[in-house]
């Protein structure tokens, strides 16, 4: 069904490249929305597959497609669907997850209710292992307020596809880094809550897909950027003797997942350097857990992210 309104409340941004097999998906759950008065903005990362033709399909006049001459990166799309956002709220969707039927409106009834200093909500997701069963992984929401200190240690509010933000967060905290091959949900979060704070509709209202990665290549990613999250905003995170030296061995773990030793033993160093009793426990983990997570590449990715 079209529905055109003048001034739409809430922008959708979808960044997608290559997924045609799956944006279609994701468009689907955004368009079955309860919460009608949204724009669809889907920005097409250069794909070289038949993304347009498959954004195009769907007769709805609240999509907007625009596609990049050359590939950028998800920040940069997501950036862009930003600029051309006309709402007074802001969502993200990856182009490979989708969203129940209610996730928005639930959303809006929350930040609508919630005081004038709460920026952000985001929503529990489920996480399904495609192709390998139909069971998903649910987790809840847990954190809520003034959520500085807990996203120094983590992405504690975690996926784009989970959150429901205010535009004008962005006019305070700046877009996305363009410059972060990763992490750049954990960035936005940790720079939005030196402004505002957080709350959470406790629903599972999203579906994150995990499937076919390409372990070497994500870690690639994962690495570079841990290291400048780390370098970013390293002034915050060294007041926190402790929570560096954490940072700093994930980093390390990460290069041995990927087998860069070299690159491990200088993250390393730099954890020893801060706390001498740290290599007591990097070599246990050497020894007693490194071996077990190689046993298994896949189940050893999801880990590491999982502590990352």
């Amino acid at each position: 069904m079209n529905i055109n309104h003048s001034i739409p409340e809430v922008s959708v941004i979808i960044s997608t490249c290559n997924r045609a097999h799956l944006v279609g998906r994701a468009i689907k759950s955004v368009l079955m929305q309860t919460f009608r008065n949204f724009e669809l903005i889907v920005v097409d990362d250069a794909s070289e597959d038949n993304t347009g033709e498959v954004v195009k399909s769907f007769q709805d006049e609240r999509i907007k497609y625009v596609r990049h001459g050359s590939n950028e990166g998800a920040p940069h799309a997501r950036n862009e669907g930003i600029k051309l956002a006309q709402g007074e709220y802001i969502a993200f969707l990856d182009d490979d997850d989708e969203w129940m039927t209610e996730k928005l409106e639930k959303q809006l009834n929350k930040i609508k209710t919630s005081p004038s200093k709460v920026g952000v909500i985001y929503s529990g997701i489920e996480v399904i292992e495609d192709g390998e069963s139909d069971i998903g992984i649910k987790k809840c929401p847990e954190y809520k307020g003034d959520l500085r200190n807990q996203l120094l240690k983590r992405s504690t509010v975690g996926s784009v596809s989970k959150v429901l933000v205010k535009r004008e967060c962005f006019d305070k905290a700046g877009m996305f880094d363009e410059n972060l091959r990763s992490c750049q949900d954990w960035d936005m979060w940790l720079r939005i809550s030196k402004y505002y704070e957080f709350d959470f509709a406790p629903e599972i209202l999203v579906k994150i897909h995990m499937h076919g990665v390409q372990i070497s290549r994500d870690l690639d990613a994962l690495i570079a950027g841990r290291a400048r999250m780390v370098e970013k905003h390293m002034s915050e995170f060294s007041q926190y003797p402790e929570l560096i030296v954490v940072h700093l061995k994930r980093i390390g773990k990460l290069c041995c997942m990927k087998g860069d030793w070299i690159g491990a033993v200088s993250w390393f160093k730099r954890a020893i350097k801060i706390n001498k009793l740290e290599i007591i426990k990097i070599i246990a983990w050497c020894i007693f857990e490194l071996p077990l997570l190689a046993l298994n590449r896949r189940r050893a990715f999801k880990d590491v992210r999982r502590v990352s």
